[in-house]
């Protein structure tokens, strides 16, 4: 540059004036030409924002108000130009920049518009700020195609949207929170997701991965097992891949075993406790008597455990169903009723055992007690002279007898017994012209029978499961203690299915008390009883008056 006194200067960008006269409400201008992004608007002297007008053909500028009549739009087009390795010392400032290649910049850049085709470094303190009154601030393109956009906002620190600006990405606010998919977040992670479909959110290592997702108030954890830490590493909680709930162990086989220790909840639906030396399970109801255990079957309710006082109590569910209480203070047992859900003590109420279904033996220190309170009795009489001849007829019939079912059990080792046959003490009740079931010395009791064939149950062994258990590093604490001990990787077996022992098929017998109980096809069965102290005591008292008669015929001959 001959003749130039200083340094040699930049090359300056050529620009393009024209000036309109605008109409009332006009907004559209044609120019002659322009490159997108290389002018500046002025209406009546003032510089318009890029938001308040759109230029984009390359020929037409539009405001975004009409202009009124009168008005004067001058419109200011460049043409960029070229440099190479140039070098720019102090503060640089440009309308408009476009660069292709390698930008550089030590110091302060500052730009209506850059646009960089290559690398950029920027060092400084604050190397590189944007400033523009809209919130589309930094565009990120490829080769003419843009990839998306980053922008700050009014409580938002940093922001990122598509390409067009319009659906937001996420932010980052002025808290700290981060928003995906959300220009609002309330937590320090916040997801949003504009659809039905689920949230999901997935996190993955070279050994595998597990998804997060959120869907309808719900939460799902896509993952072969779930093991949940406490914050020193020690894991609390699993449930492994075949939906088992572990706590305090990583072997599903509490139950059937005699070492381990924890809590399953398996997939089946089955609870087990191991403990070492210690209580397997509370259960602790508070402020009233009542249920603490309901027991159910098909969804019907088979039987209770619970409380009365301090006592605990096994109860039938039904209303007057039977019941046992069990008192912490005193030894008996006590007979007690259902009634309708309210369990209380019964007097007189409960037996045990029934015709069709027996005990077998009672092994006691002494006897029965039977109330003999005459304050309870009326009625109280004599034998009549037709009950002394039935007296006198069961005295005669007395019997050695043995079991059907013991010898078919024990064969001639069967015992032999000594008693009375109920169907002859029935008849000599007939004999006089008197109903043996009027006296509860005899029993007759009837019920229904129905057979039901049980299936064979397969045995099947134990299923188990290599579990992987991830090596641990070692924590210090602040003053170099060791905090979390280290353990390698280790492989533990697991049981996924609990084994199976086998059953043969049977035949079970359901009994019912009544007829109209009892399943089609069911057989009536009678069997018939004696209470020996009852029949022993009409035999006594036969024989006391019979004792009392011949006394006094025998007083009368020797007198």
């Amino acid at each position: 540059m001959a003749g130039y006194l200083g340094a040699i200067p930049v090359p300056q960008a050529t620009q393009h004036r024209e000036s309109f006269t605008a109409t009332s409400g006009q907004t559209t201008f044609a120019t002659a030409g322009y490159t997108v992004g290389f002018l500046d608007v002025y209406l009546n002297g003032s510089h318009l924002s890029p938001a308040d007008f759109t230029a984009t053909n390359g020929s037409d500028v539009v405001l975004a108000s009409g202009a009124s009549a009168d008005d004067v739009c001058d419109i200011i087009s460049y043409t960029a130009f070229e440099v190479a390795d140039q070098t720019f010392t102090g503060t640089t400032t440009m309308d408009v920049a476009a660069i292709t290649g390698s930008l550089n910049v030590d110091g302060t850049v500052t730009a209506d518009g850059l646009t960089v085709d290559g690398n950029t470094t920027l060092t400084g303190s604050q190397p590189l700020t944007v400033n523009t009154t809209g919130n589309n601030q930094i565009r990120l393109q490829s080769g003419g195609t843009a990839f998306g956009q980053a922008f700050g906002a009014t409580g938002i620190d940093w922001g990122f949207t598509d390409d067009s600006g319009s659906l937001t990405r996420m932010v980052i606010d002025s808290s700290g929170n981060v928003g995906i998919g959300t220009s609002s977040p309330s937590e320090e992670l916040h997801i949003y997701k504009n659809t039905t479909n689920s949230v999901d959110l997935k996190l993955e290592n070279s050994e595998g991965s597990a998804t997060l997702k959120a869907n309808n108030d719900s939460f799902y954890i896509d993952a072969d097992n779930h093991v949940f830490r406490s914050e020193a590493s020690s894991e609390r909680m699993r449930i492994d891949s075949s939906g088992n709930v572990l706590v305090g162990t990583t072997d599903a086989a509490v139950g059937s075993s005699s070492s381990v220790t924890g809590g399953v909840i398996s997939a089946a639906g089955i609870i087990s406790n191991g403990v070492d030396g210690n209580v397997c399970a509370v259960l602790n109801r508070q402020s009233s008597d009542g249920e603490i255990l309901r027991f159910r079957k098909d969804g019907t309710t088979v039987g209770s455990m619970g409380s009365i006082g301090t006592g605990l109590y096994i109860a039938a569910p039904s209303n007057g169903g039977a019941a046992l209480l069990f008192n912490d203070n005193a030894n008996p047992i006590y007979p007690a009723k259902n009634n309708s859900g309210t369990v209380a003590t019964a007097d007189n109420y409960v037996d045990l055992g029934a015709s069709a279904l027996r005990f077998d033996d009672i092994f006691a220190t002494n006897g029965t007690i039977q109330t003999s309170d005459r304050n309870e009795k009326q009625d109280i009489a004599a034998l009549t002279s037709a009950e002394m001849l039935v007296a006198k007829r069961i005295s005669a019939l007395f019997k050695t007898f043995r079991w059907k079912d013991k010898v078919a059990e024990k064969g001639d080792n069967a015992r032999t017994h000594t008693g009375i046959i109920a169907q002859d003490v029935q008849a000599a009740f007939t004999a006089e012209s008197l109903d043996a079931g009027d006296y509860a010395l005899f029993i007759s009791t009837t019920w229904w029978e129905h057979d039901v064939e049980v299936p064979a149950v397969e045995a099947a062994d134990a299923v188990y499961e290599d579990v992987v258990i991830a090596a641990v590093e070692e924590e210090l604490d602040e003053e170099g203690n060791v905090s979390v001990e280290a353990q390698e990787e280790r492989t533990e077996q697991r049981v996924t299915t609990e084994a199976v022992e086998a059953v043969d098929a049977y035949t079970r017998t359901d009994t019912y008390d009544t007829e109209d109980e009892a399943p089609e096809g069911a057989t009536s069965k009678t069997r018939m009883g004696i209470r020996y102290p009852e029949l022993l005591s009409f035999v006594a008292a036969y024989n006391e008056q019979r004792f009392a008669s011949i006394e006094t015929r025998l007083t009368a001959l020797e007198g």
